[in-house]
């Protein structure tokens, strides 16, 4: 999967950076220019301000209340360029992994969709943007999106002040697949984790790397040994080599939830254009693990159930 990506990354990247520079290049200037002209004209009023005598006493105030005025524009221009680098940026290298693939930069999966995986059952703040989705080979329909939860714990002091301490409980992207056949399983491949050891319905599979970062909860053995072929379980071992963190994914009846952990994603820098080359990789490989994986998953879910 790796030899793959480096050899399809080449040819994305410099289409990336030929079709969206321009763009993002004059965004960019409009705004700078933008900022300048007002900053020059808050300028001129603040001198006005202070060397007029009557007004002199003012300067502080007046500085103070056209400070906040430029922080505020420079927030909007940020967002401005924002969603122009990820109409098309992040929109590129989505439809440069699958061109019938859609991307929505502002909207997200719905909380109650996630709840839905019981991957996290104690979630007090959830965030959820970037949706891609589409309908995959075989007709299965499905969707990801990037999200964050958070657990907020509650602390009284001996004055009785109430503390409030947010917790990022994960991060990364999330996705569902709506299966066109329902396999009637119950299938969870899961971090790797001590407590699972010595559980009855953990599956042993013919791969100790795989052993060693994940576990595979099931009472469908057969099918589970069916599905998670030595192919494919190598796949799932290239990911986490690839990111350190596993591919966490269920398979209940007619419904796969899949989630992968990952940093900050999808969001242009500061200052510059935001196509450096480490950058788009870190995004497409953001996209193109994930959504590898899961079609490989959901194309074995398949071959044995198809049968």
């Amino acid at each position: 999967m790796e030899k793959e990506f480096e050899k399809n990354f080449e040819k994305i990247y410099n289409i990336i950076c030929d079709s969206c520079k321009n763009t993002l290049k004059q965004a960019k200037n409009r705004n700078r220019s933008i900022f300048l002209s007002v900053f020059i004209v808050f300028a001129i009023i603040l001198f006005r301000i202070y060397i007029n005598e009557n007004t002199r006493n003012l300067t502080i105030l007046s500085g103070a209340l056209l400070t906040c005025f430029l922080l505020i524009l420079l927030i909007f221009l940020n967002k401005v360029y924002r969603k122009i680098y990820k109409e098309n940026v992040i929109k590129g290298l989505v439809n440069a992994y699958n061109e019938k693939f859609h991307y929505t930069p502002t909207i997200g999966i719905s909380r109650s969709e996630y709840r839905m995986s019981h991957f996290d059952d104690d979630v007090d703040e959830y965030y959820s943007e970037d949706r891609i989705y589409g309908t995959l080979e075989k007709g299965d329909e499905f969707q990801l999106a990037e999200l964050a939860t958070y657990e907020i714990s509650r602390y009284v002091d001996e004055e009785e002040k109430v503390t409030e301490v947010k917790t990022q409980t994960f991060r990364g992207l999330y996705g569902v697949v709506k299966l066109a056949k329902n396999t009637l399983s119950d299938i969870y491949i899961a971090s790797n984790s001590k407590t699972r050891k010595f559980s009855k319905n953990r599956l042993e599979v013919d791969s100790s790397l795989f052993e060693e970062y994940y576990d595979c909860i099931t009472k469908d053995r057969v099918n589970a040994m069916r599905i998670f072929t030595s192919e494919l379980i190598e796949k799932y071992i290239d990911i986490v080599k690839d990111n350190k963190y596993g591919f966490e994914l269920k398979i209940i009846d007619n419904l796969i939830y899949f989630r992968y952990k990952t940093k900050q994603i999808f969001e242009p820098p500061k200052f510059s254009l935001g196509l450096d080359k480490d950058l788009l990789k870190k995004n497409y490989k953001a996209i193109y693990y994930p959504l590898e994986i899961m079609r490989l998953t959901v194309e074995a879910v398949h071959d044995v159930f198809e049968q």
